[in-house]
């Protein structure tokens, strides 16, 4: 019968234990855990790293181009105030009242038989103009109140046919103290005095309503 000696089986047994020992395993295993989370680390704060890198390039940009907003706000601002101011020039110069139409039309108006000595008008309001005319005259003919009576109707009825709201009314009319020759023949005269009102434009839009914020 053969005899077999194992002088190693210390050492054998040694190895495997340290092949099975848990705790090594364990260390093994927190090691591998350990270095998956350093190299994690070092993805995000390189992923930081760029992050910042574009953060601080994109304040550089907003910095170096705050100025130049601030200054085209400002520049902005100027514009629509000169727009605002030019659009209102404008508007008056289109609702601009024309005293020569008027005029026209009441020289139109007045025959032979009467002589205008004086003209004075007034002009108020913005949109709608309220216009005040006064007409002074003397009118001769074998009946000088009647002249008279029919230039008054005459410039109501040729300014109201392109102004609104016309009246033509007498101030004074009184008889004359002086004679005119008209057609050869000594005509008594009346002196007299018209108030015309009227009106012109239009009135200004109203502005539009708020908006309600939702």
């Amino acid at each position: 019968m053969a005899l077999h000696l194992n002088l190693f089986h210390e050492i054998q047994t040694t190895r495997q234990l340290q092949r099975r020992d848990p705790l090594k395993l364990s260390i093994y295993g927190l090691s591998a855990i350990a270095a998956c989370f350093a190299g994690y680390y070092v993805f995000q704060f390189g992923r930081m790293h760029t992050i910042n890198t574009e953060l601080n390039r994109v304040q550089s940009q907003f910095s170096a181009l705050e100025p130049k907003a601030k200054a085209a706000k400002k520049r902005e601002e100027e514009i629509n105030v000169e727009i605002k101011k030019s659009d209102l020039m404008a508007k008056r110069i289109e609702n601009r009242f024309y005293w020569a139409p008027v005029l026209e039309q009441i020289a139109q108006s007045v025959p032979r038989e009467v002589q205008i000595t004086r003209l004075a008008g007034d002009l108020s309001g913005e949109g709608l103009r309220k216009c005040s005319l006064t007409v002074d005259g003397i009118s001769a003919g074998s009946d000088p109140r009647q002249v008279a009576e029919d230039v008054r109707t005459a410039i109501a009825e040729k300014i109201g046919a392109k102004y609104k709201n016309v009246t033509s009314n007498f101030k004074t009319l009184e008889d004359g103290t002086e004679l005119v020759v008209l057609d050869g023949k000594q005509m008594p005269t009346a002196t007299f005095a018209i108030n015309v009102q009227l009106t012109a434009g239009e009135d200004a839009a109203p502005p539009p309503p708020p908006r309600r914020k939702r």
